[in-house]
């Protein structure tokens, strides 16, 4: 079927065959095609729900993340290694949304940052605009892929990113988390891609110091433990 679909350079959206032609084409029973239409709905290839025809789906970051979670909880990749390359391509993401902003998209990310200001002390709502607030910068890019890929690395790393809050205790270090968030708005807003990559380096200069801290405590207090035992 993927094959079908970029032979025929199918759009997201179009109808693809059904279970019931493919299964007569190809002289196949039709719990075989249906499992394998489960298969490519699972992966996002395909759009499929009762009633309607099957159709090409929409990528979504679904797929990744979940790829991404099992990496890091089967041990395949390590989280420092996907903070490493979450910053990559953030980086990047701000540079290119400093020059393909629109108007809405400089105002989403002030809004955000404005929220993230004012909920210092409220690190689920702090979270959230966070999280809004790189979802807008991957949107902004004019690149679906950034935010694609942005968005599956951030569902990824969802817990440790708020571990990495929670463990910034002194007030100075909550603070400078929103005004460098704040930084990055105005340089995307301003059209600055210079600034824009230099504050978003710094954004995550701050993460890993915080999440090799937090790795850091974790290993003191499982040694604490060893020992005790």
């Amino acid at each position: 079927m993927v094959t079908y679909i970029r032979e025929n350079r199918l759009r997201s959206g179009d109808e693809v065959p059904s279970e019931l032609s493919v299964s007569s084409e190809l002289g196949i029973s039709r719990g075989i095609v249906r499992e394998a239409y489960r298969g490519l709905r699972m992966a996002g290839i395909l759009e499929i729900s009762n009633g309607r025809p099957p159709r090409v789906g929409s990528i979504n970051e679904g797929v990744l993340e979940h790829l991404l979670e099992h990496a890091i909880s089967t041990e395949q990749a390590t989280t420092e290694q996907a903070l490493h390359l979450r910053a990559a391509i953030e980086v990047r993401a701000a540079e290119l949304a400093a020059e393909n902003r629109l108007p809405t998209h400089a105002a989403a990310l002030q809004h955000e940052a404005a929220i993230m200001r004012a909920n210092i002390a409220r690190q689920d709502l702090f979270a959230e605009a966070d999280a809004r607030f790189h979802e807008t910068i991957g949107q902004a890019t004019g690149n679906p892929l950034f935010g694609l890929i942005g968005s599956a690395l951030r569902g990824a790393l969802k817990t440790t990113i708020r571990v990495g809050l929670k463990n910034r205790v002194v007030q100075s270090e909550l603070d400078q988390v929103a005004v460098t968030h704040q930084r990055i708005a105005d340089a995307i807003s301003d059209g600055d891609a210079v600034q824009a990559r230099e504050y978003m380096v710094i954004h995550f200069r701050e993460a890993l110091r915080s999440f090799n801290r937090t790795q850091g405590a974790q290993a003191i207090n499982t040694a604490r433990k060893t020992q005790k035992n």
